[in-house]
């Protein structure tokens, strides 16, 4: 074990390009100690094998050895990362020529998918999920594609006024994300989703979820029940009353079917 969990380390450490010297002198240690593991004669203190884990950007299984099936001949931490990455369709990603590339890069200096997220489920009650941002050779110099799970929402050329700085191109780009996530949400909702959102009412109104989800329902159902909603009125942001909804419609009586009020 001693040997496997030095070579794990050696060879992660190899995979982000780090030295012993700088990969002790980065965690606070010595070098000979660096060495010492990497030979499988002693182990890191258990302190450290979080700050470890960070540095190499691996999880702590793989470092004791326990990882999954490699997906790489070289077993590359950064291209296996890389892949599993593209191995699914995201429910919202952005995609730009390289002329728009520093436009991005400014506006992710600021909060603004942020400060979107928040006015987005304000006013709808939509949770705004994680945007991917990749630059595309593909693409034209300054050219936008926005897709949902693969599917393309927009694609066009950006057209930048000549007073417009790269902060109001990048704020534009993300105000045409989050229209489409709002026009789109019925179609870009997923359980994972649906589970932040049902957490958070839990967490802000325990009540509401007692003996709903999952005693009577599952997400998927749930999930379900919140794209029709969707489709009928545009927001979901009552979901105190859409989920009481949903439970008096799943309830069940022995003598009697219950008349269910629909939400308003």
């Amino acid at each position: 074990m001693l040997q496997q969990i030095g070579e794990n380390i050696s060879r992660f450490r190899k995979n982000q390009n780090m030295t012993q010297e700088e990969f002790a002198s980065r965690l606070g240690v010595t070098p000979q100690a660096v060495s010492k593991w990497e030979r499988g004669t002693s182990l890191p203190d258990i302190t450290l094998v979080s700050s470890i884990c960070e540095l190499l950007r691996v999880h702590a299984d793989a470092l004791l050895g326990m990882e999954a099936m490699p997906i790489s001949e070289n077993r590359d931490t950064l291209e296996e990362s890389k892949i599993k990455q593209n191995l699914i369709a995201e429910p919202l990603r952005i995609e730009v020529g390289f002329g728009l590339v520093s436009c991005i890069a400014e506006g992710l200096k600021t909060d603004y998918v942020n400060q979107s997220r928040r006015k987005l489920a304000a006013e709808t009650g939509m949770l705004l999920p994680i945007i991917r941002i990749m630059d595309m050779e593909e693409l034209a110099e300054n050219e936008v594609r926005i897709l949902s799970y693969d599917q393309v929402l927009l694609q066009e050329t950006y057209e930048k006024k000549q007073s417009e700085t790269e902060l109001q191109t990048y704020c534009s780009i993300i105000n045409e994300v989050v229209r489409l996530c709002r026009e789109n949400y019925a179609r870009i909702l997923n359980k994972q989703l649906v589970k932040c959102l049902l957490d958070n009412l839990q967490e802000q109104y325990p009540g509401v979820l007692d003996g709903l989800v999952p005693d009577k329902v599952n997400y998927y159902e749930v999930m379900e029940h919140l794209r029709s909603t969707i489709k009928e009125k545009g927001t979901i942001r009552d979901l105190i009353h859409i989920m009481e909804d949903l439970e008096c419609k799943y309830s069940t009586s022995d003598t009697a079917a219950v008349s269910c009020p629909s939400v308003v």
